[in-house]
């Protein structure tokens, strides 16, 4: 089996997908994340690919991810429940051209009515656990123990699918009403004082999502922090719906640190 490092950004991208045993749909987004943390060249901006900009990219990874089938390391199932399930009726023949060469199973739907899951075969799991998995950081997060209760939060909360700061799900409470300019500033200033170093050292990456039905999402750098935190709009602290808001997600240097706690 070829080192992990002779892959190619896509093929690493569905792999790591199919180890999770992710959805189909949204996996081009993923592909955008990837390239951006390796810094490649062609990574998106700090965002999310929009749907046309997913659209033209589905004809490179439908290659690829048939590329992957036909080497014995990847399969595309027919989810039947919320979660990948072993009994899933995997997809062969022309039925898989026909699922990966179309668009909308690529492109994330509150509303499919069928969607399908990208699953790695026994042999590619022994060979990911044998020579790909990444190595455990040694060093650089201090001992559970030494980290403040704050911190503790934080990082529980990258470690978490949709893992939200902000909003009726998130974390962190919501700023006082009557706090404004400068009070508001410094009143946010002390809510994030335990996320700036984790964010400052490239392991967490925030994000804001404005829409429930949608996984578009925006990046915030370490920089943008205060003012983002500081918007109540941004913050979506007043509203009612699932995944709105500032949320974060361990990058994968974060997670290699995380693995060493």
């Amino acid at each position: 089996m070829m080192p992990w490092n002779a892959l190619s950004p896509a093929e690493q991208t569905l792999m790591r997908c199919g180890l999770w045993q992710s959805l189909l749909a949204g996996t081009i987004q993923q592909y955008g994340i990837d390239l951006r943390w390796s810094g490649a060249t062609d990574a998106p901006p700090l965002r999310s690919y929009t749907r046309d900009e997913q659209r033209a990219l589905v004809p490179q990874l439908a290659s690829v991810a048939r590329d992957l089938v036909e080497r014995g390391l990847l399969a595309v199932r027919i989810r039947q429940g919320l979660g990948a399930a072993p009994t899933d009726p995997v997809v062969t023949g022309s039925q898989l051209q026909d699922v990966l060469t179309e668009p909308a199973n690529w492109l994330w739907s509150p509303r499919a009515e069928v969607t399908f899951g990208l699953h790695a075969t026994e042999s590619a799991r022994e060979w990911w656990h044998a020579s790909a998995l990444p190595a455990v950081a040694g060093d650089g997060l201090p001992g559970w123990d030494e980290l403040t209760p704050e911190q503790q939060e934080v990082l529980v909360c990258a470690s978490e699918a949709g893992g939200m700061l902000t909003g009726p799900f998130g974390i962190l409470g919501d700023p006082p009403t009557e706090l404004t300019g400068a009070e508001l500033s410094a009143w946010v200033d002390r809510q994030l004082a335990p996320l700036l170093p984790f964010v400052g050292e490239g392991w967490i990456e925030v994000r804001h999502f404005a829409v429930e039905s949608d996984d578009a999402f925006t990046v915030i750098p370490l920089d943008g922090l205060r003012s983002a935190f500081t918007d109540r709009s941004l913050r979506h602290d007043d509203g009612d719906e699932w995944g709105v808001g500032l949320g974060c997600v361990f990058t994968y240097t974060g997670l290699a640190v995380w693995r060493s706690g």
